[in-house]
């Protein structure tokens, strides 16, 4: 539903041609929000002051697929450069296939690790959570924390 909605803004909305970066990333970045307007709410009777996290969190991870998608554009390039066409999406068995599975599954671990303390960190602080998520978790907290 939300994908309908993205390309309804993107295509029929704004008038975007299907199948441009600008579309599809139209289309990510409303459905993350749509994401984002959803999640508030259940942030606000939760606790009022908690209501920008979930758009934060959301719309991080758009900007994750920004990331990623931009990393791949330079990959591809490079790659191509050397002789090794990469087809990331389509299982072909080849080595940077599997490489490039591999990294994106790794990627989109990290990313959400990385960000997922701005989502959570305000209900540990306001005391609703006081789960230990483990070493790794608390790592990434603290490193978020600094950062912050």
């Amino acid at each position: 539903m939300l994908g309908g909605l993205g390309k309804l803004v993107a295509n029929k909305i704004l008038g975007l041609p299907r199948g441009t970066n600008l579309s599809s990333y139209t289309q990510i970045y409303v459905a993350f929000f749509l994401s984002a307007l959803s999640h508030s709410s259940g942030d606000f009777m939760i606790e009022k002051r908690m209501v920008s996290r979930s758009f934060e969190f959301f719309l991080l991870q758009a900007v994750g697929i920004t990331i990623e998608d931009f990393v791949i554009y330079i990959a591809k390039r490079l790659l191509l450069r050397g002789g090794v066409e990469l087809k990331l999406g389509k299982v072909d068995g080849s080595w940077a296939g599997a490489v490039g599975r591999v990294v994106g599954y790794c990627w989109v671990t990290l990313w959400v690790s990385w960000t997922i303390p701005v989502w959570l960190d305000g209900l540990n602080a306001d005391g609703w959570s006081s789960v230990d998520r483990g070493p790794i978790t608390r790592l990434l907290l603290d490193k978020w924390k600094q950062r912050v």
